[in-house]
């Protein structure tokens, strides 16, 4: 088994935050994850003078293979070819242009122009942001040689439910200030590195691995910890916290949670835990109020209530003067598109939300599993497929209309010149009725949502959070929330459909959304009562542990020093449990409630000698633990001197606990 690490930058591009590349920093990943090829991918450039650069610093030692990251559309798409066709990429790299970081990429068509000619592996980011779309990935089609993703969890996850093979790299960047990578490579079955020998394998999804010993996590070669709950232990100043560090930087972004020493309790300060909540309580008002605003555009998008009554008026004037210019006809007024209405316009949003619920399927997610093995992914996709059918001939339909209603327009346009009858007006009923229709409906959601009530209930370890709608207190309350500073005095008092006509009106309004009720979010405790100062430590913690509930590596320093050892054993220690079902989780401790009676499933020690850090790991269950260059300690020893201070220690407190 080969590893190999095909996304390395060594140039920063405008997409890129600045950094300057450093050799040595190059090196020293190589060594440390003992790769045996790797891929220069920079960002839309290839840079040939820093390849040769780094070709002779290693010399025969790895396999080094040029390519490029390229920005297409909304995803990045990594494309490696063979040394002996450097050219041929440099002219392509050549045609890509300075993309910066809110540009589009380049189009499909054009990437296949540029990198399609199957002289490239072309691995797209797959659950890896920016991800391709499924219908992305569908018109890349046989060109994809496979997909990387951004964890081991998902890469477990994933593999099953995919014939296409899986990979993991580093996305490292080369500078001096970088913190080495842990464990993000991939391992390939094959004899030899020559760039044919890759280009078969990706053929064949079982040849790539991402460790080298199955269900465990790599954090380096021969060195492993389990994929579920592990204690790192190790004494003060020894590198626990700078393991935890390493670990984090290893990770991408939106795969970690990262909960640090001393964190939580200086959120649990006043001052931060008042922010803390409002800040909660803004979003959880966000999220509320976001249904609204489809309906919020469709009320903005309404003419005024005058401009309706002024064109029926115009309408009927209109309509009196065709009918008495009737001895005007001539050959220009008889043709039938003189006086005939416009088609109906229609459009393809339902379409589109059928599109958008497959594509929300298939992404990653908490019932992902489920869905893949109820429904079938490969039904999903095929679903897909039909679905966007439907929608394109929609589409293609709606702007078909749209664009006879534009050319009948120029008809009659010209044969009003031609003409001494004026045509007859176009009714403007169906907009006044529409009007009329929306109006009413929203002054009756007004009426629905007038009365108190509760509209959640979340519950966070202890505690919960009460959600409730409510009616404005004051119209000063109303105009503070939907943001203007109009005079409302007296609006609170109008019936529904008067409140909503003097809402339309209102100008300089933020948030029409929030118009018709308020809400209160109080946090309770188990007692129902509103936190206390003491609580607040734990309420923040338990919040930490939801957030990382979502995420595949949650790291926990320290996190004894905010709390007794009942609340760790009854309340933390079970929740850590509940999250390692799903994510990998490393906490760092001094304290024998969660570095043994937690029951682990893995064990890391950390230790520093002479300024070098070593880390040794193993299963909860065996005897010793394991460095990479495989060295072994005494587990029962480690933990003895670390959890209990000593063998000694330990029998020497039993009689005080009554146990001698």
């Amino acid at each position: 088994m080969r590893r190999i690490d095909f996304h390395i930058h060594t140039v920063a591009s405008p997409l890129d935050e600045e950094f300057e590349f450093n050799l040595d920093s190059l090196l020293t990943h190589v060594e440390h994850n003992a790769l045996d090829a790797i891929a220069i991918t920079n960002h839309n450039l290839f840079d040939g003078e820093n390849f040769k650069e780094i070709c002779d610093a290693v010399g025969n030692s790895i396999r080094v293979f040029p390519g490029v990251e390229v920005s297409v559309r909304n995803f990045h798409v990594l494309a490696i070819c063979d040394p002996r066709n450097m050219v041929s990429l440099s002219h392509a790299c050549a045609q890509l242009p300075e993309i910066r970081q809110g540009d589009d990429g380049i189009s499909i068509e054009e990437f296949k122009r540029l990198f399609g000619n199957s002289s490239y592996l072309v691995i797209p980011h797959y659950l890896k942001n920016p991800r391709i779309s499924e219908a992305d990935l569908a018109s890349l089609g046989k060109l994809v040689s496979g997909l990387e993703v951004s964890s081991q969890k998902k890469w477990y996850r994933e593999y099953r439910h995919t014939h296409m093979p899986l990979v993991m790299f580093s996305d490292f960047r080369c500078s001096a200030d970088r913190p080495e990578c842990w464990g993000k490579y991939t391992y390939v079955s094959i004899e030899d590195l020559e760039f044919e020998s890759l280009r078969l394998a990706f053929y064949d999804k079982a040849k790539f691995a991402i460790a080298e010993s199955e269900d465990h996590f790599e954090l380096a070669p021969n060195l492993f910890a389990a994929t579920g709950l592990n204690v790192v232990i190790g004494g003060r100043s020894t590198g626990k916290t700078y393991f935890l560090d390493s670990l984090f930087s290893s990770c991408d972004p939106d795969d970690v949670v990262y909960i640090r020493q001393f964190g939580i309790v200086k959120d649990a300060e006043e001052k931060a835990f008042r922010s803390k909540l409002a800040d909660e309580e803004s979003s959880i008002r966000d999220d509320y109020y976001e249904p609204m605003n489809d309906v919020i555009a469709i009320m903005e998008k309404l003419p005024a209530k005058d401009t309706v009554k002024k064109s029926i008026e115009d309408y009927l004037n209109g309509l009196t003067s065709y009918a008495e210019t009737s001895a005007r006809e001539d050959e220009y007024s008889r043709c039938p598109i003189y006086s005939g209405a416009r088609l109906p316009l229609d459009n393809s949003s339902v379409e589109k939300k059928v599109v958008n619920a497959i594509l929300t399927l298939l992404d990653e997610g908490p019932i992902s599993d489920d869905v893949d093995r109820i429904l079938g992914r490969d039904s999903l996709i095929e679903l897909l497929s039909i679905a966007m059918d439907h929608y394109k001939k929609k589409r293609l339909r709606c702007k078909c209309i749209e664009r006879a209603n534009e050319i009948a327009k120029k008809i009659k346009e010209g044969l009003k010149l031609e003409s001494s009858r004026p045509p007859c007006p176009e009714a403007p009923f169906i907009e006044a009725a529409m009007r009329n229709a929306c109006v009413k409906r929203f002054a009756h959601l007004r009426q629905a949502t007038k009365t108190e009530a509760i509209v959640g209930v979340s519950a966070i370890g202890n505690f919960k959070r009460v959600i409730k709608r409510v009616p404005y207190k004051d119209a000063k309350a109303l105009k503070k929330a939907i943001g203007t500073n109009a005079n409302l005095g007296g609006m609170l008092q109008l019936d529904d459909e008067e409140y909503v006509e003097q809402l339309l009106k209102t100008e300089g309004v933020s948030h029409r959304d929030r118009a018709l009720f308020d809400m209160s979010v109080v946090l309770l405790n188990e007692n129902n009562e509103e936190v206390s100062g003491g609580q607040k430590a734990e309420y923040l913690f338990f919040r930490a542990l939801d957030k990382a509930a979502s995420h595949d590596v949650v790291l926990i320093d320290e996190p004894e020093s905010s709390f007794d050892n009942p609340f760790l054993n009854k309340s933390i220690a079970t929740e850590l449990k509940k999250i390692s079902r799903r994510a990998t989780v490393f906490i760092a401790t001094h304290n024998n409630v969660l570095g043994v009676s937690i029951k682990p499933d893995g064990i890391v020690y950390t230790s520093l000698k002479d300024g070098k850090h070593r880390i040794y790991s193993g299963d909860a269950t065996s005897k010793k633990l394991k460095a990479a260059d495989g060295v072994d300690v005494d587990k029962a020893d480690v933990l003895l001197q670390l959890m209990e201070a000593g063998r000694e220690a330990y029998k020497g407190r039993k009689p005080y606990y009554g146990l001698a």
